[in-house]
């Protein structure tokens, strides 16, 4: 009988505090829509995709291999007209985004595809932050066919393989406009 005051008294004596109660951890810093580096502006088999009154994006394809002094390596670049500076973009989100791939089971969709010169799959990359730029297919680059700013959301669309009308295939990322100022005033 004695035993249990005693183991009562013991565990009382013993008896640990709980923890004071923390803080929560902060909460992780914003990814950048977008991955940027400062360069010069690209001179040659430079296409322009888009414009607003505030930036001009760009592509840089390889150029004609049979002319060595034509070829370049492919970017895509944006132009800051109030700064009159050019980034080239290594990497965009892909939060948000949709990404496509070239084949799919639906008979008449996979028809569209047919003609398609090259294949792609960029699914995997849903599980990554970013997607590097230009898009690499199995044998080229890849550059958005259609670019459009929404202004409610701030953002640019750069969807890309949207001329076949498969929305399986196609691939849609989004930069926040805020994020490509960001990254001139930092440059």
């Amino acid at each position: 009988m004695t035993r249990a005051p005693v183991l009562t008294c013991l565990l009382l004596l013993f008896q640990v505090a709980p923890p004071p109660p923390q803080a929560p951890p902060p909460a992780p810093p914003t990814l950048s829509s977008v991955v940027t580096k400062p360069c010069e502006p690209p001179v040659r088999n430079v296409q322009v995709l888009f414009y607003d009154e505030v930036f001009l994006i760009a592509a840089r394809t390889f150029g004609d291999r049979r002319d060595p002094a034509n070829t370049t390596d492919p970017g895509l670049f944006v132009h800051s007209k109030e700064r009159n500076r050019w980034l080239q973009v290594v990497a965009i989100s892909t939060a948000g985004g949709k990404l496509g791939r070239s084949w799919t089971d639906d008979p008449q969709a996979q028809r569209k595809l047919r003609n398609a010169p090259v294949g792609w799959d960029f699914t995997p990359f849903a599980g990554r932050p970013y997607i590097d730029q230009p898009l690499r297919t199995t044998a080229s680059v890849a550059f958005p066919d259609r670019i459009t700013f929404d202004e409610a959301s701030g953002m640019y669309q750069l969807r890309y393989f949207s001329a076949f009308g498969v929305q399986s295939a196609e691939t849609v990322l989004y930069i926040r406009r805020v994020d490509l100022l960001d990254a001139f005033a930092k440059r």
